[in-house]
């Protein structure tokens, strides 16, 4: 029996049999007879298209967006990652992470494209017999349902995806928390961009105030789970194809302090199906594998949100980079760096929310906290990109702690406010320390 390769992906069929490939398309909504076969290229992708060429051609027109989707991206993994760019008050921060990273996949079946999302709880080596009983156990969900509207030169499908972000399924929104559907009069596509491994969608989505339950109207409740009242947001959309040549994943070991992800294997011999965990980490492979010491193919590189107060610039690039000494051991120079993102003059389509950059962000926040979440292939653990969230008043957390520690050695813990030379090295701390998570 072979091993099961945790990190393979599943294979998946691309496009059904050309013997069932007919003469019927699907809305995302509507019934599959009787409706409009594709029409000729130009009269859908017309002379207004405001074209975008990358993963996927995408094309704006009015308020329309088409994605042509080439065959050869059909089948595929790709991660969809959701972040609220911009919010209302108390509604989080702009910036945030609005829910899990989802495995996605587009399917053509006849006239029509479907998007699936897929799951890596349960595997099994496709080697195996079981593997089909955990396949028929896994079945990945259809999340959304598209005409072909035409087909590009090369038998691309064009789609129309408009409704996929203006009034997206609940796997693909802003979660749980709004017991509405969007506003199609307040809600709309604001920006597309499309490069060669990912697409980023932005869009404003308005969602009116629902009617109060027979409880709330009684006893109205500052806790309540979802949002009572009317809310917009501009949401992205990072849709990142997943690595054609998944990395090797790593079995966790608890007394070595990783974060992991768990998969409940059927295919071990064993003679028992067992959890199995793999840390999560960054793919650093050297540039040269015969050096001693070497940098590497791809670095880490975090970038300094603009949002943060210019004086604490510096400290926090030095709390990023405080990791080099640690990966220099390893046999990595410089494999961890700390840079400033490019202006919208030297690079107008950079955006923090793009799930392919690393970014220490600054959220405008009384919570005295930092977080370090990470995005990361389900499939092996390893980590894509990761965000450090710092809120403001960590600030105030860490002069109560200096204070209450040193206090009574170090005069500038009594003064207020303590020196910025001072908070500078704090937050630096404080940096390291969730770098030191996504590590």
């Amino acid at each position: 029996m072979r091993p099961e390769t945790p990190g393979q992906p599943r294979p998946h069929p691309a496009e059904a049999p050309a013997a069932q490939q007919g003469d019927t398309a699907q809305r995302p909504t509507g019934p599959q007879a009787g409706e409009p076969r594709p029409r000729p290229y130009n009269r859908v992708i017309t002379s207004d298209a405001k074209t975008r060429e990358g993963l996927f051609k995408t094309h704006r027109i009015g308020s329309r967006l088409y994605f042509e989707i080439p065959r050869s991206e059909l089948g595929k993994e790709m991660l969809l990652v959701t972040r609220a760019a911009r919010v209302p008050v108390n509604l989080g921060y702009g910036g945030q992470q609005m829910g899990p990273s989802r495995v996605l996949r587009w399917e053509r079946r006849e006239h029509r494209v479907l998007l699936r999302t897929v799951e890596y709880v349960t595997v099994a080596d496709s080697t195996t017999p079981i593997y089909q009983a955990v396949r028929n156990s896994n079945n990945d969900v259809v999340v959304a349902g598209f005409n072909v509207e035409a087909y590009g030169p090369d038998s691309a499908a064009v789609i129309d995806v408009t409704r996929l972000y203006t009034a997206p399924p609940p796997e693909l929104g802003p979660g749980t928390r709004f017991r509405t559907q969007p506003d199609a009069n307040r809600s709309f596509i604001e920006r597309v961009l499309a490069f060669p491994e990912n697409v980023e969608v932005e869009a404003t989505l308005t969602y009116p105030a629902p009617p109060p339950t027979a409880a709330q109207a009684q006893a109205p409740s500052p806790f309540a789970p979802t949002v009572s009242g009317t809310a917009s947001l501009l949401m992205h959309w990072s849709m990142v194809k997943l690595p054609e040549r998944p990395m090797m994943p790593r079995l966790a070991d608890k007394r070595i302090g990783f974060f992991s992800i768990q998969q409940l294997d059927y295919g071990r011999p064993e003679q028992r199906a067992q959890q199995r965990r793999y840390i999560v980490r960054w793919r650093l492979e050297k540039k040269d594998p015969t050096a001693a010491v070497s940098e590497p193919v791809k670095p880490i590189v975090y970038y300094v949100d603009p949002a943060t107060p210019d004086w604490l610039k510096p400290f926090i690039k030095r709390g990023i980079e405080a990791w080099q000494p640690a990966f220099e051991a390893a046999g990595f120079r410089r494999a961890i760096v700390a840079a400033d993102p490019p202006t919208p003059e030297q690079d107008p389509d950079w955006a923090p929310e793009d799930a392919r950059h690393s970014v220490v962000r600054w959220f405008p926040s009384t919570i005295e906290n930092a977080t370090g979440p990470n995005v990361h292939d389900p499939r092996t653990g390893e980590i894509l990109e990761s965000d450090i969230y710092m809120y403001h008043n960590i600030m105030n957390l860490q002069r109560s702690w200096y204070f209450t520690q040193v206090g009574h050695l170090d005069l500038r813990a009594r003064m207020w406010p303590v020196p910025d030379s001072l908070m500078g090295r704090l937050v630096e701390f404080v940096v390291a320390h969730e770098v030191g998570h996504t590590l």
